[in-house]
C-alpha cells in the first residue's frame, strides 16, 4: 500500500508498503468445546458483511491514494477528504467485525482486554493464545484495522491493533507495517524491532525486511531527520543492494552529516564515508533514473569538495 506523498525540500517520498492484508479473506473454522460447529459458522456469517464493507472501503481509500499521485493541486483536497472518509468507513465497519467475532474463554476473558494482561506481565503470550478461542479471521481484522488507522493518521491507534494481530499471529507484512508507524510516532528503536522480527516469522523475507527499514527511513527523511535515517538505510541497502532509491536516499542522509572544519588555514569539507559510492551506485542501477540527473549533480558536487579535502580516515592518520 503506498501513502500519500510526504515532502521534504523539493523531494517528495513515499512508502512502500506490502498488498494489505484484506486480499487474504479465510473461511471461519472456529473450534472449540464449549460451542458448537454451528454457532461458530452462525457467528462467522454474521461478522463477513461488515469484514467485507471494511474491505471494499478499503480497496476504494487506495484507488484514490493512486489517483492522488497524478491529481492537481485543485483536485487534491475533495480527493484528500474522499479518502479520509473511505478509511473512516473502514474502521468503522473493521470495528463492527471485531464486535461481532468477541470471543470469551470459559473464564470470560475478551480478546482484547487479554491483550492488557499479557502486557501487564500476569501470563504469558504463549499462555494468553491458549486461551483466547481463536476466529481465525481475527488477526486479518485487527491487521486490516491498524492499516486503516494509519491511513488516517491515527499511529497510535494502529500500533494497539497491529500488536495485537502479530500476538495473535505474528505476520511479515504486520511487522513491516508496525515498523513504518512506530517511525511516524518517532519511537525509531521500536520500529527498528519490528523490521528485525520479520525474518523471524519469515527467514526467507530478506527483501520485506529491507523495505521495513526503506519505509522507516522514508518516515525519518520526511521528518527531517536525516541522520537518523542513516543506520535503516544502511540495512536496508545491506539486505538488497538492488534497490536503487534505498542508495540514493543513503547518499542523502550521509551528505547532510558532512561537516567542516579549519586545515592549514583553510575551510575543509568532511564528508563521511560511502557518501559518493552510495550514490555511484544509484547512478549503475538507474543511470537514466528520475533521480539521476540530481544525484550525479551531487557526485560532481561532492568531487569538487573532495579536492584536498581530509577524509575522516585521512584526518585521523594525520592526527
Amino acid at each position: 500500500m503506498s501513502r500519500l506523498l510526504l515532502k521534504v525540500g523539493a523531494l517528495a517520498l513515499q512508502v512502500i508498503l506490502l498488498p494489505p492484508l484484506f486480499a487474504q479473506v479465510q473461511e471461519t473454522d472456529i473450534k472449540t468445546a464449549s460451542k458448537t460447529r454451528e454457532e461458530a459458522v452462525k457467528r462467522s456469517d454474521l461478522m463477513k458483511p461488515r469484514f467485507a464493507n471494511g474491505n471494499r472501503a478499503m480497496q476504494d481509500a487506495q484507488a484514490i491514494r493512486q489517483q492522488l499521485q497524478t491529481a492537481s493541486n485543485d483536485q487534491r483536497p475533495a480527493l484528500l477528504a474522499k479518502m479520509k472518509s473511505e478509511y473512516e468507513m473502514a474502521i468503522t465497519e473493521y470495528q463492527q467485525a471485531l464486535q461481532d467475532t468477541e470471543v470469551r474463554d470459559e473464564n470470560g476473558v475478551h480478546v482484547i482486554g487479554l491483550i492488557g494482561v499479557i502486557r501487564n506481565g500476569l501470563v504469558s503470550q504463549q499462555k494468553a493464545v491458549e486461551m483466547l478461542v481463536q476466529d481465525k479471521d481475527m488477526p486479518v481484522i485487527l491487521s486490516n484495522l491498524g492499516l486503516a488507522y494509519s491511513g488516517v493518521e491515527q499511529y497510535q491507534d494502529a500500533i494497539t491493533m497491529l500488536q495485537q494481530a502479530a500476538v495473535l499471529k505474528p505476520a511479515a507484512g504486520t511487522y513491516m507495517e508496525l515498523g513504518t508507524d512506530f517511525a511516524q510516532v518517532g519511537k525509531t528503536p521500536e520500529a527498528a524491532a519490528a523490521c528485525d522480527k520479520i525474518l523471524t516469522v519469515d527467514p526467507a523475507a530478506n527483501n520485506m525486511q529491507a523495505g521495513c527499514y526503506k519505509n522507516v527511513a522514508i518516515v525519518l527523511t520526511n521528518k527531517g531527520k536525516l541522520a537518523d535515517a542513516i543506520a535503516p538505510l544502511q540495512k536496508a541497502t545491506q539486505l538488497n543492494p538492488q534497490d536503487a532509491l534505498a542508495w540514493k536516499l543513503l547518499g542523502d542522509a550521509l551528505t547532510n552529516t558532512i561537516t567542516t572544519k579549519s586545515e592549514g588555514g583553510k575551510m575543509v569539507y568532511v564528508i563521511p564515508a560511502g557518501t559518493v559510492e552510495a550514490y555511484q551506485r544509484y547512478l549503475q542501477l538507474e543511470p537514466n533514473g528520475p533521480y539521476a540527473g540530481q544525484v550525479q549533480a551531487a557526485v560532481e558536487g561532492l568531487a569538487k569538495w573532495t579536492k584536498g579535502v581530509s577524509t575522516p580516515t585521512e584526518t585521523k592518520e594525520k592526527n
